[in-house]
């Protein structure tokens, strides 16, 4: 890396890249445009940006782009639309504009949602072959066009050496995560219910039986990722990494601990799919030894960000 644009530098995964690449590169390097002055879902604004932070002085080297209309099932159900077309068309020029001006690397974030639904094992070289769950259905398309761009991309332009990689993460969470309770996650959707039980000296109630598995990983490690992965030289077209496994029923048993409550399950709610496993094969050989942030160290951490922060924090 020499010089880096980082997308979404204020949300949960930006801040960390940032933050990260600047024990490798000068502080003065890391280039994070405000999403207040640039628009990503319009091409004019993207070109702007391109101007302004890619020059024959001072050229990118680098983007890493993580800005994404995301949100939990509810906002993937309840506005399809805006989630197919606000990520789509920042996909789009993102990408677009990075390879028009030249920019040898590029990480851009798809989903694991984007996988089809009845794929036994989520591995990289499934990705397309199959329906999304049908509550992700629009979001995980526009998630999918990440790859099917890239892919295009390199294939119709190889003499131009492009080395540009779709990061496919699990189940985020840390600082600056979005606890919205209707369009978070997970963990912060967990978090702050358990943070209003505690107030009201209520048991945290979880939906359906905590018994379904799914793969959650710290945002200092998907940081911690995209550094090394640029910093190896080729990466691959895409790349899943998607954190260690855990029952939902783990999880709220240490955010409830921390706050020190009861915790209950409500069994005549849904589980959604009970396993959600991902292939390590491609991640493993390509980061090997790769060590991920214990998961209480890593969810206190998160769970004290909030405390420390909260009313401030997005979602509220």
């Amino acid at each position: 890396m020499k010089k880096i644009l980082i997308t979404g530098a204020s949300g949960l995964v930006g801040s960390r890249v940032a933050k990260l690449a600047k024990s490798y590169v000068t502080e003065e390097m890391v280039c994070c445009p405000d999403s207040q002055v640039y628009d990503l879902t319009v091409e004019q604004h993207v070109k702007t940006l391109f101007n302004r932070f890619h020059n024959p002085g001072s050229p990118l080297d680098t983007v890493v782009h993580c800005a994404a209309r995301v949100g939990g099932i509810g906002r993937n159900l309840n506005s399809p639309y805006r989630q197919y077309t606000s990520n789509v068309l920042m996909n789009t020029n993102i990408i677009e504009q990075a390879a028009i001006n030249g920019i040898k690397n590029l990480i851009a974030f798809s989903s694991v949602c984007a996988f089809p639904a009845k794929a036994e094992v989520i591995k990289e070289d499934v990705l397309h072959d199959g329906e999304p769950f049908p509550a992700h259905r629009a979001y995980a398309y526009a998630k999918r066009m990440v790859d099917i761009q890239i892919e295009a991309l390199m294939k119709e332009y190889p003499q131009f050496n492009y080395n540009y990689c779709s990061v496919i993460p699990g189940n985020i969470f840390g600082p600056d995560d979005n606890f919205d309770l209707e369009n978070g996650h997970v963990v912060p959707s967990l978090i702050r219910k358990a943070h209003r039980a505690a107030e009201l000296g209520q048991p945290l109630v979880v939906w359906g039986t905590g018994e379904a598995v799914r793969e959650f990983i710290y945002s200092e490690d998907i940081a911690k990722a995209c550094i090394r992965l640029l910093l190896r030289g080729k990466m691959p077209q895409r790349i899943l990494v998607s954190g260690k496994a855990f029952k939902i029923k783990e999880i709220a048993e240490i955010i409830a601990e921390f706050f020190n409550i009861k915790l209950e399950f409500d069994s005549s709610k849904p589980d959604g799919q009970m396993v959600r496993i991902t292939d390590k094969e491609v991640f493993n050989r390509t980061l090997p030894g790769f060590e991920y942030t214990d998961i209480k160290e890593s969810l206190q951490s998160t769970i004290r960000w909030y405390c420390d922060n909260f009313p401030r924090v997005r979602g509220i």
